[in-house]
């Protein structure tokens, strides 16, 4: 007699085989996965094709960071310049300039750590380097910028408006209670008085004392000198290298070449060109990427380990890569002084 019991348990008895099988498995998918972590990230940033093999034996480069669009906040740029200052293989810096110009401090934060950076440090302006930019730019060691590159823009703005009659017509009526005649001024639902323009004026004009002594100090130049551009006009290239603006007329090429003889570096360097951090193996998967300067490192393993093998195939891709700060490319927003050219 044949028994259904009997052929049952035949069925679900343990096979080694399929288990075998198994196991090969999921570690010939853990190499797939690291391995293509491997081939398409690069372990190290971009560098040159062909650096100099005495650059590549004692391991120095150029690190170039590109500083984009309307400058409202600086503590990116900040942390990128310090990373670079730390990292012993770094020997120069390019800083690549594409920007309009911005806010005040931000701006000014910048200039003060491009002064006081401690290695070479270049600037090479690309398409537009105004105003604020221009301003960052005077700290550096040299100046590069193309012929046809606008910059320049020494001056300093406050834009205003005033939306009285919109109100008027739309049968709005604002009110404000204050502290003090001034605590309003500049406000969009009334007409700006004498006084008003006199004090945000004087404001102005002393941003604009502070921006000439910068350029003065970094250009070398006297003030009589400066008052004959200062009045916020934009220069090409070309112009600006006969105001004594910048340096040299040429490519980053050019500036990345200076850098490395400012560093001591014999031959072509090695480039290093900060990106966008690649996402983790974890992101992919779970579409769930997480922003590196908000999250922790601890936070994110936390959420991570529960995952198991994935969390150490993760872990092993994370291992073999460099944390790269992200390219800073910041959108224009509603207000700002210091505006160069939009």
């Amino acid at each position: 007699m044949i028994s259904f019991m009997s052929n049952s348990t035949s069925k679900c008895s343990f096979n080694p085989l399929v288990a075998i099988l198994i196991l090969s498995g999921v570690f010939f998918a853990i190499f797939l996965l690291i391995s293509g972590g491997l081939f398409f990230g690069p372990l190290t940033p971009n560098h040159s094709e062909h650096p100099s093999a005495t650059a590549l034996f004692k391991n120095e480069a150029v690190a170039v960071i590109e500083l984009n669009g309307v400058i409202l906040d600086s503590k990116k740029m900040l942390k990128r310049l310090e990373r670079a200052e730390e990292n012993p293989a770094i020997k120069a810096v390019v800083l690549r300039l594409n920007s309009p110009g911005g806010a005040v401090a931000p701006s000014q934060e910048i200039y003060e750590k491009v002064k006081a950076f401690k290695k070479p440090l270049v600037a090479s302006m690309g398409s537009i380097a105004a105003s604020g930019a221009f301003y960052i730019a005077c700290g550096a060691k040299e100046v590069f910028a193309n012929p046809g590159t606008i910059t320049g823009s020494i001056g300093v703005i406050m834009e205003f408006a005033n939306l009285e009659k919109l109100y008027e017509w739309a049968k709005i009526k604002r009110y404000s209670i204050k502290t003090g005649r001034f605590k309003d001024a500049g406000a969009e639902y009334r007409e700006m008085t004498p006084e008003d323009q006199a004090l945000l004026q004087g404001m102005v004009d002393d941003v604009l004392v502070q921006f000439k002594q910068a350029v003065s100090t970094g250009r070398k130049l006297s003030m009589e000198q400066i008052d004959q551009i200062a009045d916020g006009r934009v220069l090409s290239g070309n112009q600006a290298k006969i105001a004594k603006l910048v340096d040299q007329l040429g490519t980053m090429d050019d500036a990345i070449q200076e850098a490395a003889k400012l560093a001591g570096i014999r031959g072509k360097p090695r480039v290093i060109y900060p990106e966008e951090p690649r996402r983790r193996l974890l992101d992919f998967i779970l579409d769930n990427a997480s922003d590196s300067d908000s999250e922790s490192e601890s936070e994110s393993e936390s959420k991570a380990s529960s995952l198991g093998v994935l969390y150490w195939v993760d872990r092993a891709l994370r291992g073999v890569s460099e944390n790269i700060p992200q390219n800073e490319v910041i959108a224009p927003g509603i207000y700002w002084i210091w505006r160069g050219v939009r």
